[in-house]
Parts: C-alpha cells; sequence; structure tokens
C-alpha cells in the first residue's frame, strides 16, 4: 500500500504533456523487467540484474525523457549481501523509490544507498533476512521519508537503529521477530508520523519506548504477545494519535480511564482479544472516539457508564461476543450513532425504547441471536419498521427462536397483539400447525413483497401496510389489514419429496384438495433442527418444482421447509395465499445422472408428435440401474401434481402409448421393461456391474412399431450381480459342462497311463556300487491258504 502512495505523489511530479512509455527491457536470465503502473519498473534477475538495469535506465533516460523511471522493485535472486557496487550502478537514474528483495539478503554493506541518496526519499527492503536494522546504510539517507523493513528477522531495536534519518514519516517493521525496544530507539525520528509493528513479539513493557515518537498519528500493534488489562498506561502519552490497532492480542479487560495519554483517538480497534469486562468510564479520557471495534471478544454485558464518555462514536462492533440483552443505557449517550453490529451474540432480549434514540442508523446487524418475540419485543419490532435508513437485510436478519409458534418469524412484521398474545391460553394451541404455518409464511410473503422487483411505489405500499400489523392507530390495538393483503386459502399444502445436489435443492409440494388453480411460490424457509429459519428465493416456480440456490445441505440433519404459495385466477392475477410446512426429514442426495446428447437410431414419421426425448442413466454403487425418461408430445397435464405412487393410474397419457426401455450389453439384450408413457419416468432396476451397458428407450404402440429410440451409456461403478450373468446363465452352465467333461476324461486317462507305469517292472543295468536285494522265495502254503480262505467267502 505504500508503494502506491509513493507512486501516485511522484507521478505528479512530471509532466503530462507527452505520454510516458516504460523502458522495457529484457536479458533473460539476468534481468526482465515490466510495467504496470506509470513510472514505475518491476525487475527480476540474478545479481548482475541492478549494474544492467541502471545501464539500461540511462540509456533510455539521455535518448528520450518520456522512459523516466520514479520507482525500480526489484527481485533478485541468489543474493545474500547487497554490495554498494551493486547499487551504485542506479546512480543518474533519479529513482525517488527503490525495493530491493531477494528472500536472502542477510546484510547490506555500508553506503550501499550513497549513489542514490539525493533523489531517494521511499526505500524498501521487505521480505529478506536480516537480523537488525541496516543502519550504517542508511545513516546518509538524509531525503529519505518512507522504509520499509517488513518480513525480516529484526530482533531488537537499539537507540542508534535509525540514526541519520531524522526526516522518516512512515516506518514499517511488521512480520519481524521484536522483542526488546530501546528507550531512545525512536528519538531520532522526529517527524514519525505512521508506526507498523504488527506481527511481533512485543509485549506491554516495551511499549514504554514509544513515547519519544511525539508526533505518531497511527500506530499498528496488532498480532503482537500484548496482555492483561488495558489500563491508563499501556501506552505512553501520545497526544496527536488517532488509530490504535491492538487487535488478536490477549487483553483481558479494560480499566477505568484506559489510554489516557491518547486524547485525540479517533479509531480503535481491539478485536479478536480475550476481553470479558468494560469496567465504568473505561474510555473517559478518549471521549473523541468514532470507531470502535469491541468484536470476537468474551464480553457478557456493557454497563451504562462504560461508554457514556463516547459521545462522539458513530460506529460500534459488538458482534461475536456474549451479549445477553440490549437495553437503553449503555445507548443513551451515543447520540452519533450510525453503525451498531451485534450480530453472532446470544442477545434474547431487546429492551423497550432501547433504540428509540437512534431511529437514523444506517446499519444494525442483529442475526445469529436467540431472540425471544414476547410482549416486551414489541417496541423494538416496532423501531425496526420505523428505521427508514436501516436495509431491508438488517430488518429482515431480526427472527424470532422462541416462543416456539413464532420460531423462524420475521420480528418485524409481528404486531404488538401477536407478541403479546398468551400463547398457552389461545384454542390455536390445539393446532400449533397452524399458527407456525401462518406467521412463517405470511413473513415469507412479506419480505419477499418488499424485495419485490417492480417499482418503488410497490414496495412502499407493501411496506406501509403487511399483514399481521397495525396501522396508524398501532396505539389502540387495532389491527387493519390493508386492502392489497391476500387472504388465508383453506387448502393445505403438502411436501412430497425433497433432494439436493451438489448446487440446488429440489422440493415437490401438492395442494389439497385438488384443482384447477395454478399456484406460484412466493417464499421458501428452511430451518434446521435447532437452528434458525433461513428465506430463500424461490422465483415464482410451480409447486411441483421449487429450486432452491445457495442452501447447504447437511445430509445427516434434518430440515423443516414452510413454503407461501399464490393462487393465481384465470386472468393470472393472484386471489388468495395457500401456506403450510412439512415435517422434518432429511434430504436425501439425488445420484450423479450423466447426461447424454440423444442418438437418433431410426427416424420418426412427423405426423407422430410423441418421441423420446431424452434418456439419462447411471449405476449406483449398489448395482442399482436408474433410468430417467423424458417423452414430449404427451397432451397438457394439469396444474396440480400428485404423488409418485399415483402417477401412473392418473396421469393423462394417449391410449396403447408405452415406452420400452432395453438394456444391452454388446449388442446382447440382458433386460427390458415396458412401461406406460408419461412425460417423466423414472426407472430402476438391480443387478447391474461394470458393463459396458447400453441404455436404449423407445415409443411403442401396443408394445411393438419402435420409433425414436434413445440409447445412452451409463457411468457404472462395480458392484455384486448382474443381469448379464443371470440372462447368460443357460450358456454358461452349458459351456460349464463341456469343459468339466472333457477334464473329467482327461483326468481318467492320466490315472490310467500312471497306474500301467507303475505296473510295468523296471529293468536297468544296476551301478557297480549297488548290489541287487536277495528276493524272498514265496511260501505256496501261504498262497494256498490265502487262496482257500477267499474262495470260502
Amino acid at each position: 500500500m505504500w508503494l502506491m502512495g509513493v507512486v501516485c505523489v511522484l507521478c505528479a511530479w512530471y509532466s503530462v504533456a507527452a505520454q510516458w512509455r516504460c523502458p522495457g527491457l529484457s536479458a533473460r536470465p539476468a534481468a526482465e523487467c515490466s510495467c504496470d503502473l506509470p513510472h514505475t519498473l518491476r525487475c527480476a534477475g540474478d545479481h548482475t540484474a541492478l549494474q544492467i538495469i541502471g545501464r539500461h535506465l540511462r540509456e533510455q533516460k539521455s535518448r528520450n525523457k518520456n522512459t523516466a523511471v520514479s520507482l525500480l522493485d526489484c527481485a533478485l535472486r541468489g543474493v545474500s549481501v547487497l554490495s554498494s557496487a551493486s547499487v551504485s550502478e542506479l546512480a543518474g537514474v533519479g529513482l525517488h523509490g527503490l525495493v530491493i528483495s531477494s528472500g536472502d539478503i542477510r546484510r547490506v554493506q555500508q553506503g550501499a544507498f550513497e549513489t542514490v541518496a539525493a533523489t531517494l526519499f521511499a526505500l524498501g527492503l521487505p521480505n529478506n533476512q536480516l537480523p537488525t536494522v541496516p543502519t550504517e546504510a542508511l545513516t546518509r539517507l538524509w531525503n529519505l521519508d518512507r522504509l520499509d523493513l517488513s518480513n525480516n528477522k529484526i530482533h531488537t531495536l537499539d537507540s542508534n537503529s535509525f540514526k541519520g534519518i531524522k526526516n522518516l514519516t512512515y516506518l514499517d517493521i511488521s512480520d519481524n521477530q521484536l522483542t526488546d525496544i530501546s528507550a531512545e530507539a525512536f528519538t531520532p525520528l522526529l517527524k514519525l508520523s505512521v508506526l507498523r509493528l504488527r506481527g511481533n513479539l512485543l509485549k506491554v513493557p516495551a511499549l514504554a519506548s514509544l513515547k519519544q515518537a511525539h508526533m505518531l498519528r497511527d500506530l499498528d500493534l496488532s498480532s503482537n504477545a500484548l496482555e492483561g488489562p488495558l489500563g491508563p498506561t499501556t501506552v505512553p502519552t501520545l497526544t496527536l494519535l488517532t488509530t490504535l490497532q491492538l487487535s488478536d492480542n490477549t487483553f483481558a479487560s479494560i480499566r477505568r480511564g484506559a489510554l489516557s495519554g491518547l486524547t485525540n483517538l479517533t479509531h480503535l480497534n481491539l478485536h479478536n482479544n480475550q476481553i470479558d469486562v468494560l469496567e465504568d468510564y473505561a474510555f473517559k479520557h478518549i471521549a473523541n472516539l468514532t470507531h470502535l471495534d469491541l468484536s470476537h471478544n468474551e464480553i457478557v454485558a456493557v454497563s451504562g457508564a462504560s461508554l457514556a464518555q463516547l459521545t462522539n462514536l458513530a460506529h460500534l462492533d459488538l458482534s461475536h461476543n456474549f451479549l445477553r440483552s440490549l437495553s437503553a443505557e449503555p445507548l443513551k449517550s451515543l447520540r452519533l450513532l450510525t453503525e451498531l453490529l451485534l450480530h453472532d451474540n446470544d442477545i434474547s432480549m431487546i429492551d423497550d425504547g432501547a433504540l428509540a434514540l437512534h431511529k437514523d442508523l444506517a446499519r444494525f446487524t442483529i442475526e445469529d441471536n436467540p431472540l425471544n418475540c414476547d410482549c416486551l419485543m414489541a417496541g423494538f419490532a416496532r423501531w425496526l419498521r420505523e428505521a427508514k435508513n436501516l436495509p431491508q437485510t438488517d430488518k429482515s436478519a431480526a427472527v424470532c427462536a422462541t416462543p416456539p409458534h413464532l420460531e423462524g418469524a420475521l420480528l418485524s412484521r409481528l404486531s404488538k397483539n401477536k407478541l403479546c398474545d398468551d400463547f398457552e391460553h389461545t384454542d390455536l394451541k390445539k393446532d400449533t400447525n397452524y399458527d407456525f404455518n401462518k406467521v412463517l409464511a405470511n413473513s415469507i410473503v412479506n419480505d419477499y413483497k418488499t424485495n419485490d422487483d417492480g417499482g418503488d411505489g410497490d414496495r412502499e405500499m407493501y411496506v406501509d401496510k403487511q399483514d399481521g400489523l397495525d396501522d396508524d392507530l398501532y396505539d389502540e390495538e387495532l389491527e387493519v389489514p390493508a386492502e392489497e393483503d391476500l387472504p388465508i386459502s383453506d387448502a393445505k399444502v403438502r411436501l412430497i419429496d425433497a433432494w439436493y445436489d451438489d448446487e440446488e435443492v429440489h422440493l415437490s409440494w401438492i395442494v389439497e384438495p385438488l384443482s384447477t388453480s395454478r399456484y406460484r411460490c412466493t417464499g421458501v424457509t428452511a430451518s434446521r433442527a435447532g437452528g434458525l429459519p433461513k428465506h430463500v428465493a424461490c422465483h415464482r416456480a410451480s409447486p411441483a418444482n421449487v429450486v432452491l440456490r445457495g442452501l447447504k445441505i447437511d445430509v445427516v440433519d434434518q430440515y423443516t421447509f414452510c413454503i407461501a404459495l399464490e393462487e393465481m385466477d384465470s386472468s393470472d392475477v393472484p386471489q388468495s395465499l395457500v401456506l403450510g410446512c412439512g415435517s422434518p426429514q432429511q434430504v436425501r442426495r439425488r445420484a450423479s445422472f450423466a447426461t447424454v446428447v440423444p442418438i437418433v437410431v431410426t427416424a420418426a414419421p412427423e405426423t407422430n408428435p410423441l418421441r423420446v426425448s431424452e434418456v439419462r442413466s447411471n449405476v449406483t454403487s449398489d448395482g442399482v440401474l436408474t433410468v430417467l425418461i423424458s417423452v414430449l408430445g404427451l397432451p397438457q397435464r394439469p396444474q396440480y401434481v400428485l404423488p409418485r405412487s399415483q402417477r401412473l393410474s392418473n396421469d393423462v397419457r394417449p391410449n396403447n402409448c408405452y415406452v420400452v426401455l432395453a438394456v444391452l450389453s454388446r449388442g446382447a439384450l440382458v433386460a427390458q421393461k415396458d412401461t406406460p408413457c408419461q412425460s417423466t419416468l423414472e426407472v430402476s432396476m438391480e443387478g447391474f456391474i461394470r458393463g459396458p451397458y447400453e441404455v436404449c428407450a423407445a415409443i411403442s404402440k401396443y408394445k411393438i412399431n419402435e420409433r425414436r429410440t434413445i440409447c445412452v451409456v451409463p457411468q457404472l461403478i462395480e458392484s455384486l450381480g448382474t443381469l448379464e450373468m443371470k440372462s447368460g446363465f443357460k450358456s454358461l452352465n452349458t459351456a460349464l459342462i463341456g469343459v468339466a467333461l472333457g477334464l473329467m476324461v482327461i483326468v481318467i486317462g492320466l490315472v490310467w497311463f500312471v497306474r500301467r507305469m507303475l505296473k510295468k517292472p523296471v529293468e536297468f543295468e544296476p551301478h557297480r556300487c549297488f548290489r541287487q536285494e536277495p528276493v524272498q522265495e514265496e511260501n505256496p502254503r501261504a498262497s494256498y491258504v490265502m487262496l482257500t480262505a477267499t474262495s470260502k467267502v
């Protein structure tokens, strides 16, 4: 950011009479340059790049005055020591800004910038490995105004770190490893007004050295190791300081009279600390504050006196804390407040009159709070309606969490009668869906009417008079509905299907009793189990196909969807509202279908308008083949949609019309199914594994005379079992029997051959080293006895 400021200042120094041209340079790999801003040259190269760039710029300057470069930003490779010889080549170029980084520079030679000191007033050495401030290289830069040493390895700042650069006004030492700062470190910097110390390891005692920077106006101490209470002397006296960044530290509380030496402070950022207590009169010495950020802390309550002195405060951020209520006392002194951010707290109650003095707020955020919409909230509801400068998005963020019959309703749409009504003693308690649906759906309808795309006059008509709100006789508690409001129909709407994919949520509703009227959606709310309802646009879709975009679904949780429908008459004019909610349910994820461009196999006669227009299919991991078929040319179906279980018997279709679905594998038919014609068919079959399969669909009369066949190849997943295996079972058995018989013959042959070989006497010439075993004489008597015994048996 500081480079942009330098460029803007430097560009003003040049005459605009002639157009500036970039002094192009490409001497790979030594140096390569380009320009993205006027009079700015960005280069990259090796250790010789500065010499090459310097010579080139001097030559260009002598030839053409319209190529003068004011700021040079150079990234060097393989340079750990920045020598004075390399920088000296830039002499005579007239640079006002110079940035050099390599990621490896650990040392800068003494007097390295003397040759460019006369014109240089902005120097950057960021993203290097400097362990200390290169004091000896900076000493003679008397005209230097801005210095950037961010993202190095600097540990300490001593009394000599900045000697010789007394005109410095901007210093950035962010993202180093600072732990210690000498008491006299900033003494030479008599004009320093902006100091960036973000991302170091500083603790509170190290801040005492800042007292020497008397001219500071902007101080950034965020992301350090500052801890303990924020007290009067945490930051020393700096009477000119206007902006102080203390975010991302570990301050635990704000003491009475904190930051007493910063009397001109206007912007204070304490974002993301551990503050849980604001003591009374915590900010009494910094009454000039206009912006106060206390977000992402642990604040439970704000007392009436803690903010009492901030009479000039315009922006107050208390979001992401643990506030439980909002009363008028802490805000009564903040007469100039224009922005109040309270989102993501635990606020359940806002006192009547808490914001009575702040009707001109331009921002008020209250979302993600468990608002209890009872009689005590009537004043806040009225304030929401009367806040003319508040955007509709902020008003719509005030959603009821309790009581149950008002859960999800927009608070700004509820009258005092409804907020104060004792729900426990009404006859409507017996039918909780009635109250819930009516209040919630009315809030949907009015919300979308307010945000309609019509003219401003129409929007004001609905904002001024809304269903359920009191008119000008509000104090007498009279409810007079506006003439433009639609009556509530006695018809019921029921959710019959809900599924989602990666981008959209699809809902199918049915209106009961069935009628020939046309309905269109005006708004939907989706509430997760235990969460606050979210309003989602439905783009005036028909109830049979409501598509919600931007709604993230968690397949584990249950969701409750509520809808508001307009019933249209024959002239397409809304005549009533139909309201209803579905029961809590899990939203199923739809399987991914592969859509294939239809392939016309058989040309159909032009006289028959019936045709299959699209086939989509896939196989899931369970081996289920699902096919979606679209048919064109069927008679117009009624406006209402029946449940899927009733569509076959009640759908409008021509007689003797069938959709024939065939599944083929390598040209062989493995499955077939005939289904009566419908505009949209979903057919499922089981037992498929990886094919390849070809799925074909065609229109047929009497299940013959196929026309306009469309075939697709589904994306398949391995599974168990296959229809192909079942259809080819007979041929597979025949082949197996043949193979088994062949193997049996071979085995029998082998057995016969082995037995014959074993019976054949072995005759061979004995070796001389072996002697034949003596053969025992047979006993004829024994043989005879055995034979006789065997014969007898």
